[in-house]
């Protein structure tokens, strides 16, 4: 969306989000039908530029390739099949061609803001910018680079630097519907809902047919409460394109927080069915390349439990003997770092793995989901005795709703996010999502309404962590100190308390500070070094909750807290699972 605008000296085009076709051996005679029947490499270039400029990257793509396959070198064609590469997901093949363009031409300032923004996909947040500084020291008047760079100094927290380069590009380029939205999205994050939404609105009147406008707009007006305006922009741009994931994902929220359950469901699966379905337009995706040992471990585990629980048994053993051949077959760096899958491993297991291919129904039940023995005003006062707000729950869940809900987080194949600590990780859009848990979000918010005063659900994710520590003398850690953008925060646990080793520990640790205010979320979520001079300096109390099975954590969200240290037993459905529910957003 970011890759047309500016007053760039040399051709560069718009990329979109399309699949890539396999590469064969058509492709020399369809090109030549199409042009003549021996093209001169400008006359490639021409073609292929002409196809990109007219949005149609899928033949572009060929022509690109076929380029490279006759042994020819282009700075612009590098850079803009790069480009297109990065849209699909093929991150580490485009950054190649971005190095190659940028040796072959170094002040060629396009290709630099293109290597920016793979380089920000690829997580290297550092060299990405240092990409998009260069890009505009080549060309300080390249609107599209400041604004890229606004977007990544978001990205790392820092708001209001990433303000004023996005205002730089809209001052380059007053009509740039793209800085406009991006301008809108920075302005959102600041706590500046209404100028957010202007900025929004000015990108759909410069570009009526703008998706990304229509996404931030709509979200912001999700932030504002004008659900029923919000939804008419998300609907509008899934009209424009079915298969755009986040219109989808956004519209589903608008949808539970109107209480549209049963339709905000039917959003969520479809979120998922383009991101993680066997039919995924993204086939070449990064999402469907990261694995760690940890990760793979995990989904041999969870294929044998579920060939012994009955669910196609011979499929699921089958897939958890190939993938222990693959574990076998790859060098680990180490237990939990993140890797690639090699193409020879991706080919066996491409269209399987990291994909939704398995899950459990976990309905809403007609009795009350949370347990309805709670003394609530017990609870109630017991949080607000706290300085801060934070009490804790036993017997969360009644019996059948943490049976039901158990039952669906180990069969349903939605663990795709390869955490660094070994740990995988379930979100509301891969998977996640079903009736019940969305009955235990509205039942809370309810049954104490003290506590959650009014807030929505505004995000819902869970955790599952290796039993125990492997090769390590000492006990495995989750997740470390950090807040969360939200005003109340929920964590439940539902593995069996017998599989806990250590009774005392297992559980969360909650600090009695507060995230200052004028911290960004990059500083308050994962800035270590930050969060623990200011838990030093504090010298607040710390509250050790231990791990207990169906026990429920509920704190003000602002508090710093961390996964205490974890030792459990052995074996798939020994794993410690945790649940996390955040309700409202943090008060800046």
């Amino acid at each position: 969306m970011n890759e047309k605008q500016g007053n760039q000296k040399d051709t560069e085009v718009q990329t979109f989000t399309v699949p890539l076709p396999l590469r064969d051996n058509k492709y020399e005679k369809t090109i030549t039908s199409n042009i003549a029947s021996k093209p001169s490499k400008q006359e490639i270039i021409n073609q292929a530029l002409n196809f990109h400029l007219q949005g149609n990257a899928t033949e572009a793509a060929k022509y690109y390739q076929y380029f490279i396959d006759q042994g020819f070198q282009d700075y612009r064609i590098l850079s803009n099949y790069g480009s297109i590469l990065k849209d699909i997901g093929n991150l580490q093949e485009a950054e190649l061609l971005l190095r190659k363009a940028i040796e072959i031409k170094p002040n060629y300032a396009i290709a630099h803001n293109n290597m920016g923004l793979i380089l920000q996909n690829l997580g290297k947040l550092k060299e990405a910018e240092l990409s998009l500084h260069k890009a505009i020291e080549l060309q300080p008047d390249f609107a599209n680079a400041h604004s890229n760079l606004g977007n990544l100094l978001r990205e790392l927290g820092n708001l209001k630097e990433a303000e004023l380069s996005i205002r730089k590009a809209i001052e380059l380029s007053p009509n740039f519907p793209e800085a406009h939205t991006n301008l809108g999205k920075v302005l959102r994050d600041i706590g500046k809902l209404n100028e957010a939404e202007m900025s929004a609105r000015k990108a759909i009147e410069l570009n009526p047919n703008f998706p990304d406008g229509f996404i931030t707009l709509g979200l912001i007006l999700k932030d504002i409460g004008k659900l029923n305006e919000a939804k008419d922009y998300l609907l509008k741009t899934i009209e424009i394109n079915p298969n755009l994931v986040e219109a989808h994902y956004i519209l589903a929220w608008v949808l539970l927080h109107q209480s549209s359950n049963k339709l905000s469901m039917k959003y969520f699966l479809k979120t998922a069915e383009l991101l993680r379905g066997q039919k995924s337009q993204e086939p070449n995706h990064v999402r469907f390349k990261i694995i760690s040992q940890a990760k793979i471990q995990h989904d041999i585990e969870q294929f044998e439990y579920l060939a012994s629980q009955g669910y196609e048994r011979k499929k699921f053993s089958t897939l958890a003997l190939t993938y222990k051949k693959i574990a076998s077959e790859i060098n680990w760096p180490s237990e939990t770092e993140p890797i690639n899958l090699s193409q020879k491993h991706q080919s066996q297991i491409g269209d399987i793995y990291n994909r939704l291919i398995h899950r459990i129904e976990a309905p809403k039940l007609e009795q009350e989901a949370v347990n309805n023995s709670l003394n609530v005003d017990e609870i109630s006062n017991d949080y607000f005795k706290h300085e801060f707000g934070l009490t804790y729950i036993d017997n969360f869940l009644s019996p059948s709703a943490q049976k039901s809900l158990r039952k669906f987080l180990l069969g349903s194949t939605i663990w795709f996010d390869v955490k660094i600590g070994g740990y995988v990780g379930a979100y509301m859009g891969e998977g996640l999502a079903n009736p019940l848990i969305i009955q235990i979000a509205e039942e809370l918010r309810n049954k104490f309404p003290k506590i959650f005063q009014g807030h929505p659900i505004n995000q819902i994710w869970a955790y599952k962590y290796d039993s125990r520590a492997k090769n390590q003398s000492s006990p495995l850690r989750g997740i470390n100190a950090h807040a969360d953008f939200a005003a109340v925060n929920v964590n439940f646990w539902i593995t069996p308390k017998e599989a806990n080793l250590n009774s005392k520990s297992g559980g969360l640790i909650v600090y009695d500070v507060e995230a200052p205010k004028d911290w960004n979320f990059n500083s308050f979520n994962t800035n270590q070094k930050k969060i623990q001079e200011e838990l030093k300096r504090s010298k607040g109390n710390t509250k050790i909750i231990p791990y207990n099975e169906n026990r429920a954590v509920i704190f003000n969200s602002n508090l710093f807290h961390e996964t205490d240290t974890y030792e459990f037993k052995e074996g798939y459905e020994n794993r410690r699972i945790n649940i996390t529910m955040l309700f409202g957003h943090r008060k800046r």
